[in-house]
């Protein structure tokens, strides 16, 4: 089978971390006889969910061919537990019958067995009665097709390759408008999603399949070759195997009108309004309020969290405790959770951190208020607790695992203070040093300018040598800085926002100084380089002057030849560098900016060649850290793009410091740990010049 070529990456296949997603199913018959129910989870038909990932929305449908549904899962007695819930195996209710489950034509069916035990008496009984008549299934997609949708129809993924993992009973099912979002990365599985045109061209180019045999599947025969376009379906091949593609309802989308979007902007709005209410508790009268009134999303939003702060009149469950309240469908706090931390940054570091409009409806809020907030959403009850337990509380304590998830809302709020501290803090090394990403903590061989050989005359008929490029001496190795630090409870008790402000912003600045006082070690130290010799060497590398003398338009020069008659690998070949920056201690910044000013001289003996006009113009970097080495010592270097003195390397996708929470029992409170992963090295000696000045 021939390969397809790779499309533009705009429309080629990616890989999204997809969290596990429900759909409503149905209930087609009961079995009193057996505590049995067969359920329907899934007809193919197409469920329009949201895309946090994208910000998009789109038609999901759920393939039914044999070879697209891995059932072994389900088949082999998948859970049937309590709205989803899998703290306890108190929350499992019964679990399928082994091999129940059915792929049929338009359909997916599968047979549900109850638990003897007491505790799930009720509950059997009251779906004997269809008072509890409303089931989700749970299930993972690993790959989907996608189709654009035409004019303003919505995109349709098909899944072809999707696993059921288990059952529930819900009080409410999911929304066919079930919202998906980011799960944690220890929840979410990698799912591909590769476009139709991609597809088609791994068709086109792909020789036809042999026709398969019929398969037969629990009773159900299903044809593993083309069908014709009276089935409503098309095929095409993806790496050989056929794959149903469904027309969409809405191929041919009709132009939608004003009224037609306007319509569609209020059912979301409504939706909004009716998930963020049950999720709050609210009652009907007051949802209906909000909807009659035509508030907005976000005042919506704002409205339910006043509402639940002024409430604070549930009773709480025997013995103190507390279960997860664990929903089916969207879950308002997602689209808060950047609202709240917009404001807390406000608070924290207002000349960095601008309120945006997402962050006004928490603007002033306490940590205490936005732990009730995230603790009462949850269902967990807080009535007539004291500050440190409710403090216990929002940090996961009290038998509970980070239930209000305010633990990583603030790691996120310390990560991106410490990260904006981090870069507004000033670094003067950057323009000489290249950058380089390793890929792990082993030695790293890196090139010089001069290596690479020189090129020979090729005479008519003659043969090309063969060169050789100098092995590389110089070696760069990454290390790990680090330290960690603590917000305590008494701080989250007194809503000191001094330790989210201060505390992560310091440790963001000390980052940057570490950085600044490796690179500029590298230079102060005067480091042995990979061929043995001193980084500045009078004899050997010729870009010192010992003797030294003061910054004049005269030594300048000198530094500037230096470099220009610097030569390769080969000792022959002169490289011809020009100096970019003169770098000076602090106490030479004035005399060294006197060289570098523009004028207008009345003579010619009076021109600054190193001036803004000059043919070779100089900027001044002035660094505090080479007065501790030598208060008359300044340098002159190359660009990093022409030739870099210095080499920064940094951990392959870790630019910078990261913060991460620590768990433990050492710190009554929060402990985060900062750690940053970076390396220096004097990367060339042909691209600077230091003279030890007067």
């Amino acid at each position: 089978m021939s390969t397809a070529l790779a499309p533009p990456s705009k429309v080629g296949p990616r890989s999204v971390q997809m969290p596990p997603l429900s759909i409503r199913a149905a209930v087609a018959s009961i079995n009193e006889e057996e505590r049995s129910v067969e359920l329907i989870f899934s007809t193919g038909a197409p469920v329009e969910r949201f895309d946090w990932m994208s910000g998009k929305r789109y038609l999901e449908t759920l393939s039914l061919d044999p070879a697209h549904v891995r059932v072994d899962r389900l088949n082999a007695g998948g859970p049937l537990l309590d709205s989803h819930s899998a703290w306890s195996v108190a929350d499992q209710l019964g679990a399928v019958v082994p091999g129940s489950v059915r792929l049929l034509k338009n359909e997916a069916r599968a047979s549900v067995r109850f638990s003897k035990r007491e505790a799930v008496e009720g509950v059997w009984q009251d779906v004997r009665d269809g008072i509890i008549s409303s089931v989700s299934v749970g299930y993972r997609v690993y790959k989907f097709v996608e189709t654009e949708g035409k004019g303003n129809a919505l995109p349709v993924r098909l899944a072809i390759d999707w696993e059921p993992f288990e059952t529930s009973l819900v009080p409410i099912p999911a929304d066919a408008g079930a919202k998906v979002r980011e799960g944690k990365s220890s929840d979410a599985n990698t799912c591909e999603i590769v476009p139709l045109g991609y597809v088609a061209r791994a068709a086109a180019e792909a020789p036809p399949p042999a026709a398969p045999p019929k398969t037969q599947v629990a009773g159900a025969t299903t044809m593993k070759e083309t069908k014709p376009m009276e089935d409503a379906r098309s095929q095409t091949i993806v790496e050989g195997n056929p794959l149903p593609i469904p027309s969409p309802q809405n191929a041919d989308p009709v132009e939608k009108t004003d009224r037609t979007l306007g319509a569609e902007a209020e059912r979301a709005r409504v939706e909004h309004i009716r998930v963020a209410c049950e999720a709050g508790k609210m009652t009907r009268a007051f949802e209906a309020a909000l909807i009659k009134e035509g508030v907005n999303e976000i005042e919506a939003s704002r409205r339910v969290f006043e509402e639940i702060r002024k409430r604070e009149v549930d009773v709480p469950r025997a013995g103190g405790g507390s279960r997860p309240d664990i929903r089916v469908g969207d879950d308002p706090l997602i689209h808060v959770r950047a609202g709240i931390a917009n404001a807390l940054l406000h608070r924290i570091a207002s000349e960095r951190h601008k309120l945006e409009d997402v962050g006004l409806p928490y603007r002033g809020m306490s940590i205490l208020d936005i732990g009730k907030v995230f603790l009462s959403a949850r269902g967990v009850r807080i009535t007539s607790l004291s500050r440190s337990d409710l403090v216990d509380m929002m940090l996961g304590r009290a038998g509970m695992h980070s239930t209000s998830d305010f633990p990583s809302l603030l790691e996120d709020v310390a990560r991106k203070n410490l990260r904006s501290a981090y870069e507004a803090a000033p670094q003067t090394w950057l323009p000489i040093a290249q950058a380089l990403n390793l890929a792990d903590f082993k030695p790293s061989r890196q090139l010089q300018i001069g290596d690479a050989p020189g090129l020979d005359e090729i005479l008519e008929h003659g043969e090309v040598t063969q060169g050789t490029i100098t092995e590389a001496k110089e070696t760069v190795q990454l290390k790990t800085y680090g330290k960690s630090f603590a917000i305590t409870r008494q701080a989250l008790i007194n809503d000191d926002l001094n330790a989210f402000g201060q505390v992560p912003a310091l440790f963001g600045r000390k980052a940057r100084d570490k950085e600044s006082d490796l690179a500029w070690a590298q230079i102060t130290s005067n480091p042995t380089m990979g061929d043995g010799n001193a980084l500045f060497d009078a004899t050997n590398h010729l870009n010192l002057t010992a003797s030294g003398t003061a910054i004049s338009v005269d030594s300048l020069g000198v530094g500037r030849a230096a470099l220009r008659k610097q030569k390769g690998i080969d000792g022959v070949t002169p490289l011809n560098l020009s100096p970019r920056f003169l770098i000076a201690p602090a106490g030479k910044e004035t005399i060294a900016d006197q060289y570098v000013t523009q004028i207008t001289p009345a003579a010619s003996s009076n021109v600054n060649p190193f001036g803004p006009s000059g043919r070779t113009p100089l900027v001044v970097i002035v660094e505090p850290r080479l007065d501790a080495a030598s208060a008359t010592a300044w340098y002159m270097a190359c660009g990093a793009d022409q030739a870099p003195v210095l080499y920064y390397a940094t951990l392959d996708g870790q630019s910078g410091p990261d913060l991460r929470q620590e768990e433990g029992f050492d710190i009554d409170g929060m402990k985060f740990r900062c750690r940053i992963d970076v390396a220096f090295k004097a990367a060339d000696w042909h691209a600077v010049y230091k003279n030890a000045g007067a």
